[in-house]
């Protein structure tokens, strides 16, 4: 009992970093479209690569032609898509001067598909500035201009923003959830922006808007072509190049539906998460365990005692002060990114499903049977 009340304090005082870490947060992470109108229209090409996005391409690029920016140009490339993908693009281009398609070439050894698309794509760019923005985005009319607003006003070479995640259904609640909170509870933003060190940075690969000089010395997508997580690692270039980056919540200007089922919200977070722990087992291990104690331990706590397992008090008393808290953090998270109310409640399942992603994500890798879009991402080997 001694070690579950230790146990229970710890998950405590976790719990309490996180929420001091949110409340921070809540006034540094700034929100696209609320910046002074810099007065300035650089030629800006927004940049989407897609492959077997038949679902989603149609919707994204009429969103990206209703700019109400007046110097931008739209260039998509299909990936050797093996769907409709190509003639639905076809038929939005024509009679469009704004939209230029591209057909992507077959994908060289050592690089992953989303990198060298997007290789591709800078090259035939004409803008002072690249915006990469996924396929399954959808844009405001004000986008581009609240984009380069912030841009301006920060000095950035790097601007990168989270979408406002949709999930529109049970299964994708057990899911979504997560990549929110932890963006928003993991990281102090004052720090990450006020100190150089690379791996402080959260960069979104669903929007990247880069300055074209700044992209081109760090070497774009050809420095990280092998990588599944390139939205981060190019974040770590920027910084340390000494280049200026920031992070904001873009969820009132651009929507994104990453995963419209379970199966594809759990394939999808379990080809990055391993990757974006540097391939190495230990952190699956510590983060797994930190999971199940600040958010599974203390409402099975409570449980047991509700079953009638004899617990002493302040067990019990201290497995309720971690709920309470974990609701709190979880609840702060789920309304400033406008999640599904019922979320918050869930957060002990999510943290479940959570570590099961985990190891799913690392014996994928390791087998090298991970898979994206029907390609197989290279295995890696195993690093403690």
């Amino acid at each position: 009992m001694a070690v579950l009340g230790a146990l229970l304090l710890a998950a405590i005082a976790v719990l309490c970093f996180f929420l001091a870490v949110q409340l921070i947060n809540l006034f540094a992470l700034k929100k696209l479209g609320r910046f002074p109108h810099c007065g300035a229209n650089p030629f800006v090409s927004v940049l989407v690569p897609a492959r077997n996005e038949a679902g989603n391409i149609a919707d994204c690029v009429r969103s990206l032609l209703e700019q109400d920016y007046p110097s931008f140009e739209v260039i998509v490339l299909d990936d050797e898509s093996e769907d409709a993908t190509w003639e639905i693009l076809c038929r939005l281009a024509r009679r469009v001067e704004r939209l230029r398609l591209l057909k992507g070439l077959p994908l060289p050894a050592g690089w992953v598909g989303k990198c060298w698309a997007c290789h591709q794509l800078a090259e035939q760019a004409r803008g002072d500035y690249f915006l990469f923005v996924d396929a399954d985005t959808r844009h405001k009319p004000g986008m581009l201009r609240a984009a380069v607003d912030a841009a301006f006003f920060y000095g950035t070479d790097l601007l990168t923003a989270m979408p406002g995640e949709r999930a529109e259904t049970l299964s994708e609640t057990l899911a979504i959830p997560l990549v929110t909170w932890g963006t928003f509870a993991a990281l102090p933003l004052p720090l990450a922006f006020a100190l150089p060190s690379p791996t402080l940075t959260i960069t979104i690969g669903q929007f990247l808007l880069f300055r074209r000089g700044a992209y081109e010395q760090i070497g774009g997508h050809a420095a990280v072509a092998g990588q599944v997580v390139e939205d981060m690692e190019l974040g770590k270039l920027v910084k340390s190049q000494g280049f200026r980056w920031r992070l904001l919540d873009g969820g009132a200007v651009v929507r994104c539906r990453m995963y419209t089922n379970f199966r594809a919200a759990v394939n999808g977070l379990s080809k990055t998460i391993f990757g974006a722990l540097n391939y190495r087992a230990l952190p699956v291990f510590f983060f797994s365990l930190l999971l199940a104690l600040i958010f599974c331990l203390p409402p099975l706590t409570l449980l047991a005692a509700a079953a009638g397992v004899g617990l002493p008090k302040l067990p019990v008393f201290r497995a309720a002060a971690a709920v309470l808290l974990a609701l709190l953090s979880w609840g702060i998270a789920n309304v400033r990114f406008r999640m599904p109310w019922y979320a918050t409640f869930l957060y002990p399942a999510i943290a479940g499903i959570t570590i099961f992603i985990f190891f799913h994500s690392m014996i994928l890798t390791l087998k090298g049977k991970a898979r994206w879009k029907g390609r197989v991402l290279s295995g890696r080997k195993f690093r403690w």
